[in-house]
């Protein structure tokens, strides 16, 4: 018996080494998997724990669900409103970024960047948002590195059903992905994909419910500057880039002295509220998949052969009302390589009420939110400028 159990454990043990071996890429036959696991977002999204589908609002809700383009708040008066957002965050001590099971080194971190601005008149909202990121993928010193950039940016429009019961929306999404040495930009890529959403709000109850879709986006027009993809400047370059479907669905409740989906008289609702949330996000496979970090050292790491599911959740307090929210949350980030464990992440977050602008008859509270997610090999770190809701 303990033969037996010897044996299974080196077997294992030799299964896992052998999943670890990484070979020279030597021809073209591999898209980049750019799935990312990393709860990414407005700072609020990340200081709890990426669950976002259930509170999606405005326009940092559209981020993840194109149905909250046209979900206003409850304080929103009138037949039109409108919202913005404008956040950055840097991962300044990612060794291991997309979680390969390969330490990088510790001096260089990604930079992202979101920013939306929405619309709503008469039950329909309209929303366009962005991401930009910057990410050193590998790195032998500062005067020589791989630098991926990316760019994205959705035009959603939602409209409310049902007496704002229901909210449906659907989206564009549209992005360039580029690859640049120290000499040369080697490739850049650019695609659309399609997403949809829905939130159900009961009248006069806690609760809320989201789900969303994204379709997969898959670019094959590499574009190459003046190179051959064979030999550019020491690359080889992958024949397609791909972003996975992704499909997702949240649930939040709300306690405080008012009911949650309700329209108040007030131009905010200040009052000591507990919010819970969380999330399930499903990622599907990509055929041929290989890891973005190890292709800055022309290995091909296998990557997002098949689906993997994220679990989410988080909290967020309004300790002292019309001051200051607390935020903590935590996920689990599975890995997309054969052979490497997924990782556990702890989030926390702080948003504090500044000053208040007054236009006409309009009234502006803004605010600044700061917000941290920690795990294995990875820290990432982001602030927030905006309206105070």
């Amino acid at each position: 018996m303990r033969i037996a159990l010897i044996v299974a454990v080196l077997c294992a043990a030799a299964a896992t080494a052998r999943a670890q071996e990484l070979a020279p890429i030597e021809d073209r036959e591999f898209a980049l998997d750019l799935y990312s696991g990393a709860a990414l977002g407005s700072a609020r999204i990340v200081g709890m724990g990426g669950a976002a589908l259930g509170i999606a609002e405005g326009s940092a809700g559209a981020l993840s669900n194109p149905a909250a383009a046209a979900v206003r708040l409850t304080t929103s008066k009138g037949s039109w409103d409108w919202d913005f957002h404008l956040d950055a965050q840097t991962a300044a001590f990612a060794s291991d970024f997309d979680n390969n099971g390969v330490r990088a080194t510790d001096e260089f971190g990604t930079r992202l960047d979101t920013f939306g601005l929405a619309g709503m008149y008469n039950g329909w909202g309209v929303a366009v948002v962005g991401t930009s990121q910057s990410t050193v993928v590998w790195a032998a010193d500062a005067a020589d590195q791989l630098d991926a950039r990316a760019l994205a940016s959705k035009v959603a429009v939602g409209k409310e059903l049902f007496d704002q019961t229901w909210t449906v929306g659907a989206a564009v999404r549209i992005g360039s992905f580029s690859l640049a040495a120290p000499t040369q930009e080697l490739f850049s890529i650019s695609g659309a994909g399609l997403e949809v959403g829905g939130l159900w709000r009961p009248a006069r109850e806690d609760l809320r419910v989201g789900a969303a879709f994204s379709f997969p986006v898959t670019g094959r027009d590499v574009d190459v500057a003046g190179c051959d993809p064979m030999d550019c400047d020491g690359y080889i370059l992958p024949r397609k880039v791909a972003a996975p479907w992704q499909l997702a669905a949240g649930v939040a409740w709300r306690r405080a002295p008012t009911w949650w989906n309700q329209q108040v008289g007030t131009a905010y609702r200040d009052e000591r509220a507990l919010l819970l949330a969380a999330d399930v996000v499903i990622s599907g496979g990509v055929d041929d998949g290989a890891g973005l970090e190890k292709f800055g050292v022309q290995e091909l790491q296998p990557s997002g052969r098949r689906p993997v599911v994220s679990l989410r959740a988080g909290a967020e307090y309004e300790l002292l009302p019309a001051r200051l929210r607390l935020r903590a949350g935590s996920y689990w980030e599975p890995s997309r390589f054969d052979g490497v464990g997924g990782r556990l992440h702890g989030t926390f977050g702080a948003e504090v009420s500044l000053f208040e602008l007054r236009a006409w008859s309009w009234r502006f509270r803004t605010k600044i939110a700061l917000t941290a997610d920690v795990a294995p090999r990875y820290g990432n770190a982001g602030v927030s400028v905006g309206l105070w809701h």
